[in-house]
């Protein structure tokens, strides 16, 4: 069965699809409960047919914040740690087999780490009126150009295959109809030969080994509320390996002082609800010189600290976007912050997109 994680620190109530308590500040559990059981293909380091578990933490929006609604919209990040790009196979649950339907992105490279695209037209890669049982698939991509999702799972399920395809969590069919700019981020470590190292519970999670890749999927409902004057902020957790974290905000102009953007926040959570819009435009100076910095929130200490230079180099977002009467979101994706590089797995760091694509 799948198993969720549920990591010490959560501040709003789970299981409840597309609701949340009254008052929270985090917001979880679009995926709502665990469905049954789909078995993970995973052939890199596993022998043929292996099968593996996937964890799931998800969030939505809510508490008693009313939330503007508009078009469904979808946005999708890569956060598996161990792979440099990935593609999927979004299948209808439980009967979907593939056949007749194509990877998504339809580019041959796939999705990088740590980027994100827009899904539209929705309903050309998202089943209509079906639960949704995504599969991310990694390796040699060029091995799989020209096949659809049926062919690509064949494939990985041969011995010593090119690629693997592992499978995620379910999301149940009423969250795309749902009117909310919905986010979906592939997390963890997928696993496979050579990704073994002394360090590799800090970049994959403490369930990680070799054998047991800890791919999840964490689902949550960015906001769409803004502030004419001001900038909207929150921030996804979606680093398997990362505990909870605050996290905060350090302007490049030394007049205004650094803000806290979220606090406690814990995997699979986005906060804070309703979004952060203690800062104008002009408060930042250049965006470029912006620190988000994860704190340790018992000692007080700095965990990492991440350019925003770089954050807007893994991100669609120009600088020139960032503007008073807009939102955006932070997400965390990689190693655990402090996890030195050079591993088989990518460094912690974020992602910043517009809260409403």
């Amino acid at each position: 069965m799948l198993h969720r994680v549920r990591p010490i620190g959560w501040a709003c109530l789970a299981g409840i699809p597309l609701a949340a308590a009254a008052g929270c500040t985090q917001d979880h559990d679009l995926l709502g409960r665990d469905p049954p059981a789909a078995a993970s293909t995973s052939g890199a380091g596993a022998g043929s047919g292996a099968t593996s578990s996937s964890a799931a933490t998800s969030g939505a929006g809510g508490g008693d914040v009313v939330d503007p609604p508009g078009p469904t919209r979808l946005t999708v990040v890569n956060g598996v740690a161990d792979r440099d790009a990935v593609r999927f196979c979004f299948l209808a649950y439980p009967d979907g087999t593939g056949a007749g339907v194509d990877p998504w992105p339809g580019a041959g490279e796939g999705l990088a780490f740590a980027r994100a695209q827009v899904v539209e037209p929705l309903g050309a890669v998202i089943p209509e009126g079906a639960s949704v049982g995504p599969r991310v698939i990694a390796g040699d991509l060029g091995a799989i150009e020209g096949l659809d999702c049926a062919e690509i799972l064949a494939l990985a399920a041969e011995a010593s295959p090119p690629v693997v395809a592992v499978a995620l969590p379910v999301v149940p069919a009423p969250v795309f109809a749902e009117e909310k700019s919905l986010l979906l981020v592939a997390t963890g470590c997928l696993g496979g030969e050579g990704h073994t190292h002394a360090l590799e519970k800090q970049a994959c999670g403490d369930a990680y080994t070799i054998d047991t890749p800890t791919a999840g999927l964490v689902a949550v409902a960015m906001s769409r509320r803004t502030r004419f004057d001001r900038i909207g902020l929150q921030v996804a957790h979606a680093s398997a390996a990362t505990p909870v974290i605050d996290v905060h905000l350090t302007p490049e102009r030394s007049s205004v002082s650094g803000v806290i953007l979220a606090q406690e926040l814990s995997y699979g959570a986005i906060s804070p609800s309703p979004p952060f819009t203690g800062l104008a435009r002009a408060d930042l100076g250049a965006p470029e010189d912006v620190a988000v910095q994860a704190y340790d929130p018992v000692e007080g200490t700095t965990m990492a600290s991440v350019p925003m230079r770089e954050i807007l180099a893994n991100s669609d977002v120009e600088a020139t976007s960032i503007a008073d009467g807009r939102g955006f979101v932070l997400v965390a994706v990689g190693a655990a912050p402090g996890t030195e590089r050079g591993g088989f797995w990518q460094p912690h760091t974020y992602t910043l997109l517009q809260s409403d694509p």
